[in-house]
């Protein structure tokens, strides 16, 4: 695994929990977006946007898009919390 890998390469079950503890955390009809830019001494620059808009107290949607030097990736989907 390469250092500039690391922050993409968490485990599958710890992405979800920690999603699910955002989601959770945002008020009902609320959401937010986030835009942050920088450079890497590692990987160069890069850039990120990411949004969450939960429009019930158990759903709740997301989308994300990243660029850095080597590579762009986006994604986008819907959680359904249950336990709330």
């Amino acid at each position: 695994m390469r250092a500039t890998d690391a922050p993409h390469d968490a485990p599958m079950g710890t992405v979800a929990e920690g999603l699910s503890r955002v989601l959770a955390d945002a008020p009902v009809r609320q959401g937010y977006l986030e835009a942050q830019a920088g450079v890497s001494s590692l990987s160069g620059w890069y850039a990120r946007a990411e949004g969450r808009y939960r429009p019930l107290a158990n759903l709740g949607f997301f989308g994300f898009s990243e660029a850095t030097a080597r590579r762009r990736m986006a994604g986008m989907g819907a959680r359904w919390m249950l336990g709330l």
